[in-house]
């Protein structure tokens, strides 16, 4: 009986985390934000890829960083 819960754990987890990723994949690709997924991802970029983790920091400051104003026209 211990055997059945531990393979029910063993595979119920990547089984659960599945389910979320597509989830997350189908209200994506109907408009919604990215925000669940970033989240989730996130969180195993910074473990993993610190790398790719940073990047997004950066992409995430450079979008939120106004645009710069314009110069003024030459008066003449």
């Amino acid at each position: 009986m211990d055997i059945l819960a531990v393979l029910a754990a063993v595979l119920g987890v990547p089984a659960l985390l599945a389910m979320a990723w597509y989830w997350v994949s189908r209200q994506n690709r109907r408009g919604v934000r990215r925000a669940a997924a970033d989240g989730m991802l996130g969180i195993a970029d910074e473990i993993f890829r610190p790398e790719t983790h940073q990047a997004h920091q950066i992409q995430r400051i450079q979008h939120e960083l106004p645009a710069p104003a314009p110069a003024p026209k030459p008066k003449g």
